[in-house]
């Protein structure tokens, strides 16, 4: 399996199981990033505390959408399918544009608000999650490349 490929190229397709053995490093990242922020945010100098959790969150951002980029692929689907999954982080970064440039009157309708679209958001990232981990996607070749599924 050709690791860089797999993580940092966004061309082809790849089957589930090397979804799967994709997500390892970049679970492995996350792991890293919460260890951080939670051990080692009070050790380190001030400046490390906002740069190196921001380059882990946008390398493990990175190596997610190339893969699942790739994985859609296999599906026959465009990018434009990405934003269902990261549809939960549209939401919280509009949530706080919104609440630090155009604060809502109603507290309540804010609440509403944005309870029911993060709702609404992690039910299409629980969709895409399970249909690319576990659903069997198309054994042909399409416009995206050959199958990355073994001939019987």
């Amino acid at each position: 399996m050709n690791w860089i490929h797999l993580l940092l190229g966004t061309k082809g397709r790849i089957t589930r199981k090397s979804f799967l053995l994709g997500l390892l490093p970049i679970l492995a990242l996350t792991g890293f990033l919460i260890f951080y922020l939670r051990f080692l945010t009070g050790i380190l100098p001030a400046w490390s505390n906002f740069l190196i959790p921001a380059l882990l969150a946008a390398e493990v951002l990175y190596f997610t959408a190339n893969l699942s980029l790739k994985r859609m692929h296999d599906y026959g689907r465009s990018a434009g399918w990405l934003l269902m999954l990261f549809s939960p982080l549209i939401v919280a970064a509009g949530f706080l544009f919104q609440q630090k440039y155009i604060p809502l009157q109603s507290y309540e309708g804010a609440v509403v608000l944005y309870t029911s679209l993060i709702s609404m958001a992690c039910v299409g990232f629980l969709w895409m999650l399970i249909e690319m981990a576990f659903l069997r996607s198309h054994e042909k070749d399409n416009r995206y490349g050959p199958s990355p599924h073994p001939a019987p």
